[in-house]
């Protein structure tokens, strides 16, 4: 059965209804992993079937279209299977395009990098505090950098273990800026740091408090305080890059 989604804004409809059908709701809930060790037979079997197109099964089987092969196929390829009706190579190559956008959106939301502040060592706390005191009054905060973004969460210190994870995401559509930089600890220490720049529009979080005093309109930086963000910055801008080149 169709199911219909609408966005509503108080009393208006900010969305038009969109149609879903069976088949669409098949393909968008299929795991990528999984469909890609399929043999020709449970193509056949199960994509086939459930989008409508069994009587094609033959076809698919004779030229050993499996799993793995399932998300290349192009309207050439189909025509040369014998697939001679028009509207079901369309509607088969939407069914593709599908899969296509779910392996993309996969690879997007693999980590490509991620670690914890403080890290380990002395020129990676906040302060002698947290030196001293490890964990105490400073909460830790996990990091994953994606191909769509960079997700961060800030999660209570074992004195206020009833607090609430505050989680935030930096999209890379916002980012503005990066700069790598060395900071010094208590005189003879020094570390690694990453300033991100970023609006922010994404998720409406405020920008993290910086140690030196930012001018009017000036973007207050996300810290990255890490013994690997040398290597950190290097994996968000080609991830950055490789977002602009997808928008573009």
């Amino acid at each position: 059965m169709a199911e219909y989604q609408v966005k509503i804004a108080g009393d208006a409809v900010v969305e038009q209804p969109t149609q879903v059908s069976d088949a669409e709701n098949y393909v968008l809930n299929l795991d990528h992993e999984d469909v890609k060790t399929w043999s020709p037979q449970k193509v056949a079997d199960e994509f086939l079937r459930n989008i409508g197109l069994q009587y094609l099964s033959e076809q698919f089987i004779v030229n050993k279209i499996a799993g793995h092969i399932l998300a290349n196929l192009t309207e050439s390829h189909l025509k040369e299977m014998g697939v001679s009706v028009l509207g079901d190579r369309i509607f088969l190559l939407e069914m593709v395009s599908y899969l296509k956008k779910k392996k993309i959106d996969i690879a997007r939301s693999q980590a490509l990098w991620s670690g914890q502040t403080p890290a380990d060592g002395c020129p990676y706390k906040r302060n002698c505090v947290e030196l001293c005191c490890p964990e105490v009054f400073y909460g830790p905060t996990k990091w994953r950098v994606t191909g769509q973004g960079i997700f961060y969460s800030d999660e209570p210190s074992c004195c206020f273990c009833c607090g609430t994870v505050n989680q935030e995401y930096i999209d890379y559509r916002f980012l503005k800026d990066l700069e790598l930089k060395e900071t010094r600890f208590c005189c003879c220490w020094r570390a690694k740091i990453l300033e991100i720049y970023s609006e922010d529009k994404d998720s409406g979080a405020s920008h993290r408090p910086s140690d030196e005093a930012q001018p009017d309109g000036a973007f207050a930086p996300h810290m990255l305080k890490h013994p690997e963000a040398p290597k950190v910055e290097k994996i968000i801008r080609n991830a950055w890059t490789q977002a602009r080149l997808v928008a573009d």
